[in-house]
């Protein structure tokens, strides 16, 4: 799927989340990303590190806030869609990465669906 053919399927909600590599194909585990905005379906994040388009990774998402008593986290197998450069000034985190969730296990599903409607 090109970039131009990109539609969402699942509403994005803004929120600033830690999201760690756990493991994947051209890829450091332990990369950081921070999400722009996040839906069920994927999540626009910026990053220090570099992804080519088509990575697979498998990601864990740091949820805090909302109406979660403690932090939680859930994890995600996902696509990279795409990786962009950012304008100056970037402080640091030169690129926007697109991921899209390609499994998410039912239970974190719905622990994320909960927090995003929390929001």
């Amino acid at each position: 799927m090109s970039s131009g053919a990109e539609k969402r399927q699942h509403h994005r909600f803004m929120a600033r989340l830690d999201v760690r590599v756990v493991s994947g194909e051209r890829a450091t585990p332990g990369d950081a990303l921070t999400t722009l905005d996040v839906g069920v379906g994927g999540a626009r994040c910026i990053t220090a590190s570099r992804f080519e388009a088509g990575t697979r990774l498998q990601v864990s998402i740091q949820l805090v806030g909302g109406d979660l008593p403690e932090p939680a986290q859930v994890t995600a197998a996902a696509s990279v869609l795409r990786c962009d450069i950012r304008p100056e000034p970037h402080h640091g985190l030169p690129y926007e990465v697109v991921l899209q969730f390609l499994r998410l296990d039912p239970r974190d599903r719905r622990v994320l669906q909960n927090y995003l409607n929390s929001l």
